[in-house]
């Protein structure tokens, strides 16, 4: 007799590695022939199994979305069985309590084949608010075990509308979004070997909150809503049972032979609930919208506005302006000029108007070598001749920005073994999580022979923390204009299990992203020195001044939504780089000019400078339309180029309700003609304004723009 997988495992394990194959007897097959405890509005359905209490099926009342359960998940690895489930058939029936919009479902006394009876309690919210639906949890571990994630509601069987063929699944990414198709096409994200089915994940809580499922005309919303970062939660969308046609990584059988194949999603908390412990957990949110991923961008920033303050900043950077960035000193020794040459760049920034130098590579070692350290290198000159030049460019109007670093260590450091590595964030085995760090310059190097190895340090411990700052003094003991925090978005792993942190057991690593900032800034003037960081995330953005990323092809003004006045910088690096500066215009971006990729001076870049700069006179001479005014993305207008709708435009919404349309031609061959469409105009005078040609002038109702060329029309 052969002895199936599911038959040797039995009753005691009920998922797979990832959990995506459960339970033959599903909740919602239970649910057809049991009784259904109903939470419902003008939006939503919820249906709970009264049997289990688990979640039977979500529905959306225009029946867009119908989504079915698939139970409860608790993952408590047993002794030597780290592969070790519990779900709803393990606990006895639950106490379930609800007024219609509310319920609350209590599972208490698990008991395992392996581990016998565990006192665990977990007590589940379900809570209708408006459009969506609100889950929480309370789990009291009073077992010796470790409840590593809790996952609820688990659900399956997800297809796109009726009448559309698409699903995607968005969040963002670096400033701008980033995008997974999960229908027809499901990328494989997490490797055949890892899950039974394809997976894809997001993380939530960290430095993402929310990710939304986009289909062509409508959405759905989910969102971790804790502002605090305590915890992190994965979400995982599966694809069940299998791809139809794995060649193509299809989720469909054209040939009709099969089904179709269907999403799940297992929303994972990864809660570390130790013995003797209880946690409760934030709103896990699922709200359906309308639209494109605005609609979803919406629901996350009604919750931001509830929470989010944002700290003061210098008034030079709210105001329309450049940057320059240049590398002094790479890992590899690459020592470019002295501390005391700094004046020379400030004298060029000066000449052709650029406001700012973010300073790369100044500290000792170089660039992504010996960090966390932020002592000057006497390589380039004395302490004292850098602060001179730091305070020479700044009398001349030029603001200095020091680029620092506070998120990794090198390992190869002098200062590592003696200083660092106690602070390093560990894995459940007592090893420092670590990451191949970047290579520079040489061949060797660029061969990842010599390169330094970076380990991340535990923004979650006070003592690092306090460690940190004073390397941070050293910025402001130079006289310097601010910092620019390298990777400041990003950490190795979400947790760290060392036990001598001073942080739970594990701590979570972002949540100490705030605090830390919130340090540096007690011991500085916040109207004179400016934190910028690389593309900090939203919850960050409280104490961030500005965020610095890069652009390419394709982007999408995610983060610029979401925040229509942070500032925000764009480096452009190009010869005769129209296409990043029309960027830069149509999303309100500050310029950082970085000729040879931060490597040389600017007067190499005479013809970039030039449009440039006639980009920001046109952003200052009408900064009440396209500065001062609300960025609305495509919301509010349409432009068609020879009447197909063109994509590369944004809209500026006016104090006053008026607004302009910043047009961009993004071709470097083609010349398009275009014409322009107001939701509801307050005027029918449109005015047009160019770079090249900024007194205004009487929309013709067309424009004939040259490939990288931009324009701006607005209501007169």
């Amino acid at each position: 007799m052969t002895l199936s997988r599911r038959k040797f495992l039995g009753g005691v394990l009920t998922a797979s590695a990832s959990g995506l194959i459960v339970n033959a007897a599903t909740p919602s097959a239970v649910a057809a022939a049991s009784d259904l405890l109903l939470l419902e509005n003008e939006y939503l359905l919820v249906a709970i199994d009264r049997e289990t209490g688990c979640v039977a099926k979500i529905e959306s009342r225009d029946q867009s979305w119908k989504l079915e359960g698939a139970g409860l998940r608790l993952h408590v690895p047993a002794p030597e069985h780290r592969f070790h489930y519990l779900t709803e058939r393990h606990a006895s029936k639950p106490q379930i309590e609800s007024d219609g919009n509310h319920a609350t479902i209590g599972w208490a006394g698990f008991e395992s084949d392996r581990m016998g009876k565990l006192d665990i309690e977990v007590k589940e919210s379900i809570r209708l608010e408006g459009a969506g639906v609100h889950f929480s949890y309370e789990i009291r571990n009073g077992s010796e075990a470790v409840i590593e994630s809790y996952t609820y509601p688990r659900l399956k069987g997800l297809k796109p509308p009726r009448g559309e063929g698409r699903l995607t699944q968005a969040s963002w990414g670096y400033s701008g979004i980033s995008l997974a198709s999960l229908w027809p096409a499901f990328g494989n994200q997490v490797g055949y070997y890892g899950y039974d089915t394809p997976a894809q994940l997001r993380s939530l809580g960290t430095d993402t909150q929310f990710c939304l499922l986009l289909g062509d005309t409508r959405g759905i919303y989910i969102g971790y809503h804790d502002q605090g970062q305590k915890q992190a939660v994965q979400i995982c969308y599966f694809l069940s049972p299998a791809y139809a046609d794995s060649f193509n990584s299809s989720a469909t059988d054209s040939s009709a032979k099969v089904a179709d194949a269907t999403i799940g999603i297992d929303p994972n908390h990864l809660c570390f609930v130790q013995p003797g412990a209880s946690q409760r957990s934030e709103a896990l949110v699922l709200e359906p919208f309308s639209g494109d991923w605005h609609g979803g961008a919406d629901i996350y920033k009604a919750w931001r506005r509830t929470w989010f303050k944002p700290e003061k900043k210098p008034a030079w950077v709210e105001d329309v302006h450049s940057w320059q960035q240049i590398q002094i000193n790479s890992s590899e020794d690459r020592l470019s000029f002295p501390y005391k040459d700094l004046v020379k760049y400030a004298e060029a920034c000066k000449r052709w108007g650029v406001k700012a130098i973010q300073l790369t590579g100044w500290q000792i070692g170089g660039q992504d070598r010996d960090f966390p350290l932020h002592d000057t290198d006497p390589r380039l000159g004395t302490a004292q001749e850098f602060k001179d030049a730091i305070a020479a460019s700044r009398k001349m109007g030029v603001e200095i920005v020091l680029f620092n670093k506070y998120a990794w260590a090198d390992v190869t450091a002098p200062a590592y073994r003696s200083e660092f590595e106690q602070f390093a964030t560990v894995d459940p085995y007592g090893d420092p999580y670590q990451f191949h760090a970047y290579d520079y310059d040489t061949p060797t190097q660029i061969a990842r022979i010599n390169t330094r190895h970076g380990v991340g340090m535990c923004q979650a411990s006070p003592a690092w923390r306090k460690r940190a700052i004073e390397e941070f003094r050293k910025s402001v003991a130079l006289g310097a204009s601010g910092i620019l925090y390298d990777e400041c978005f990003w950490h190795i792993c979400p947790y760290c299990f060392s036990k001598t942190h001073g942080h739970p057991i594990p701590g979570a690593v972002f949540s100490g992203d705030v605090p830390l900032i919130e340090g540096f800034r007690t011991i500085i003037d916040p109207e004179q020195f400016l934190f910028a960081g690389e593309s900090p995330y939203d919850i960050q953005l409280q104490t961030y001044n500005m965020s610095y990323f890069r652009i390419e092809r394709g982007f999408v003004p995610f983060g610029r939504y979401i925040d229509p006045f942070a500032p925000m910088s764009v480096a452009i690096t190009g010869w005769n780089d129209r296409q990043t500066i029309n960027a830069c215009l149509l999303y309100r971006f500050v310029m950082s000019y970085e000729p040879r990729d931060f490597h040389g001076e600017l007067d190499e870049m005479p013809t970039t400078l030039s449009y440039g700069n006639a980009v920001d006179d046109l952003r200052r001479r009408y900064r009440e339309w396209i500065w001062e005014a609300e960025f609305q993305d495509t919301r509010g207008a349409k432009v068609f180029s020879d009447g197909k709708p063109l994509s590369t435009y944004s809209v500026y919404l006016r104090k006053d309700g008026r607004r302009a349309v910043a047009i961009a031609n993004m071709s470097t061959t083609d010349h398009i003609v275009c014409q322009v469409t107001l939701d509801g105009p307050k005027s029918i005078a449109l005015k047009l304004i160019t770079p090249e040609q900024p007194e205004p002038s009487a929309w013709a109702g067309k424009l004939e723009m040259a490939p990288g060329s931009a324009a701006v029309v607005f209501e007169g």
